[in-house]
């Protein structure tokens, strides 16, 4: 029986397990919580069945305009391993009801697909987790020589979203800090793929395409050999497409483009898996003025007596420690 009122029943339990072929909804972990026990005929569960929406009040994500039966209703609830289960709770923020329902929407379709396809856990393009971040430079902040020369500076790096469907979360986002990369009116574009899943993702393609296909790009850079140019590129280019033919878990590749600045453009992500994906993100990057540096901290200096507490924690006194070395 459920220990409070708005806990799930046994039966959504185990129907939000069964929906999810046992494994951890989490993107990032995707762990088995079913396996068999010590006892020949039994099986041990290291799974939970989680709140999306907290059900007590003053719990995470914590919905107040839901109803009694909404919070121990099978939508409400989140197959997740026990550590991935604490995790959301504990930290809230990080982990908002959209993201969760996100990550519950993609588990369930995978293991759609796994009933159709045998497969090893854990390994299936299904369990990849690929995104596109773009990232737009079109004002560059000039760097005096005095500057250069002179006392540590710092500067405000802002990020405004231009696409943006949800929240992103621990996420590496590339920025140019560097001098103008050419003629005036240009900027810099950056794309990078993500894969933030445990599944290899197969296939990957991603660029961009200029409105009304007008003449844009200057020039392509990129770095990495897995990254190909497909298509576009070229000077006077309106757009451009690279393909990388497998993409790791937690590995990402990037490209870079000067383009005019004037001239708005659609960035686009298509997978093998997938196929045209909306998991794309675009970010307006501007980089502040210069400030000078927080001063570094004092330096403290102690005196250590001979019968005082070793300062490496051994409980030893001083003398009979370091200091007998010394």
């Amino acid at each position: 029986m459920p220990s409070r009122p708005d806990d799930f029943p046994k039966y959504i339990r185990d129907q939000l397990m069964r929906r999810v072929g046992t494994l951890c909804s989490n993107l990032q972990c995707s762990a088995p919580t079913v396996g068999p026990g010590s006892d020949p005929t039994g099986a041990v569960s290291t799974g939970a069945a989680a709140h999306i929406h907290a059900a007590s009040p003053g719990g995470p994500r914590y919905d107040e305009s839901m109803s009694g039966s909404a919070r121990k209703s099978i939508a409400n609830g989140i197959w997740l391993c026990r550590n991935c289960a604490q995790l959301i709770d504990a930290d809230p923020d990080r982990f908002p009801a959209d993201e969760l329902l996100r990550w519950k929407r993609l588990s369930e379709d995978r293991a759609r697909k796994a009933q159709a396809e045998r497969r090893i856990a854990n390994v299936g393009a299904d369990f990849a987790d690929t995104l596109l971040l773009v990232t737009s430079h079109k004002t560059y902040p000039a760097f005096t020589a005095a500057a250069l020369k002179g006392p540590p500076r710092m500067r405000k790096v802002t990020y405004s979203p231009i696409r943006a469907h949800r929240t992103l979360r621990d996420l590496w986002v590339p920025f140019v800090g560097g001098p103008p990369p050419g003629p005036p009116g240009y900027g810099t574009i950056m794309l990078t793929c993500q894969n933030q899943g445990t599944g290899v993702e197969q296939f990957v393609r991603f660029g961009l395409s200029f409105a009304e296909g007008r003449s844009a790009i200057e020039k392509v850079e990129v770095k990495n050999d897995r990254v190909l140019l497909s298509e576009g590129g070229q000077l006077g280019a309106s757009m451009v497409s690279f393909l990388v033919r497998e993409l790791l878990p937690k590995e990402r590749m990037s490209a870079s483009l000067v383009a005019r600045n004037d001239v708005p453009f659609e960035a686009h992500l298509w997978t093998q898996r997938s196929g045209e994906s909306d998991e794309v993100f675009v970010f307006n990057v501007t980089i502040g003025d210069e400030e000078p540096a927080p001063p570094a901290a004092p330096e403290v200096t102690y005196s250590l007596g001979r019968n005082d507490p070793c300062y490496c924690g051994s409980r030893k006194k001083f003398k009979q420690c370091h200091g007998k070395r010394a």
